[in-house]
């Protein structure tokens, strides 16, 4: 009776560790199924078998039990796991209590509630919570850098050298006296020695012309002028202000000549110089078609005849010169 009892006891105390292995080994794959269904959320696969993987999903299950069942014989496991969204937890542990390798059935806890619940707590945290990755939300932080047109040229280092060069006027030539700008015209008179008593002899060399108003501001009163041949370019003007002028004199040339002391041009055609200090009446050649500007500006004669002659321009005549023309004769 005696070595009943030690016979029973040995038993119950390796039926007692065989359900402890159990009770573990159930722990264990507890623990590692709710850790993979709360971490990814739709309980991705832990451990495949490839020939699970190519049966259907059906007889996939059924060599997972198969699995678990060899595990329990060998005391190892052997198999591999393959665990699914939606699967039914209790029904794998009932396959290792009915294998031998398990629980009791009644020992078994309702798992498809915590793992759906757990499944569905995944999913939340995944949508809602998953930050960006640390490019992305590096990307969104830094602003875009504007955008600046580049000009099409740089400015220089040396600002001197982007200052436009000063148009310095160049200062007239002193021909004989007189001032010759870089054109060869006669713009001034630069030493009053080239007036003597009141007559004024042109350079004949060093210059080619005449500029508008060039004996305006004279140093002397001027009464008679000499134009020498080399003058071939006198603008119309030229002769302005010059109130005492009574006689003009041009040696003869292919431009100009000189007529009772009155300057011609253009064949002819044209009076470009008219001694401002003459009185009375003045009668016009025939051949005059047109008086040049400011001719008579400083004129003291009081009647113009140019009745014999057709005019098309008078210039500016002033008013205080009275011009006579054939129709006045008809009336």
């Amino acid at each position: 009776m005696e070595w009943c009892g030690k016979l029973y006891e040995e038993w119950r105390s390796a039926e007692n560790l065989h359900r402890l292995e159990r009770t573990v080994a159930v722990f264990i794959i507890f623990v590692m199924i709710a850790g993979f269904v709360y971490d990814t959320g739709t309980s991705a696969v832990v451990m495949e078998d490839e020939y699970a993987a190519s049966l259907p999903e059906a007889d996939a299950d059924a060599a997972v039990s198969s699995g678990l069942a060899g595990a329990g014989e060998t005391g190892r496991m052997a198999g591999v796991f393959s665990v699914k969204k939606g699967a039914d937890v209790s029904k794998m542990l009932a396959d290792l209590a009915v294998s031998g390798c398990g629980p009791a059935a009644s020992d078994i806890p309702d798992l498809s509630r915590d793992s759906a619940e757990s499944a569905a707590s995944a999913e939340v945290i995944t949508e809602e919570y998953i930050l960006p990755s640390d490019t992305a939300a590096k990307a969104e932080s830094v602003p875009a850098e504007p955008e600046y047109p580049i000009p099409d040229v740089l400015p220089s280092d040396n600002p001197a050298a982007e200052k436009p060069a000063e148009t310095v006027p160049a200062v007239p030539a002193d021909v004989n006296g007189f001032l010759v700008d870089e054109s060869g015209m006669i713009c001034g008179i630069g030493d009053p020695s080239a007036v003597s008593d009141g007559y004024l002899l042109l350079p004949d060399e060093g210059c080619t012309g005449i500029r508008a108003g060039a004996f305006t501001d004279a140093p002397a009163v001027i009464t008679e002028i000499y134009i020498p041949a080399n003058i071939t370019d006198i603008e119309e003007g030229a002769f302005t202000g010059l109130d005492a002028l009574e006689w003009l004199e041009a040696e003869a040339s292919d431009n100009y000549y000189t007529e009772d002391g009155v300057l011609f041009a253009e064949n002819g055609t044209c009076i470009l110089g008219f001694p401002s200090a003459r009185t009375g009446n003045y009668k016009v050649p025939a051949r005059v078609t047109r008086f040049a500007e400011d001719v008579f500006a400083d004129a003291k004669i009081e009647v113009i005849d140019a009745v014999g002659c057709t005019l098309e321009d008078t210039g500016n005549l002033p008013s205080a010169v009275r011009l006579l023309l054939a129709e006045d004769l008809k009336g």
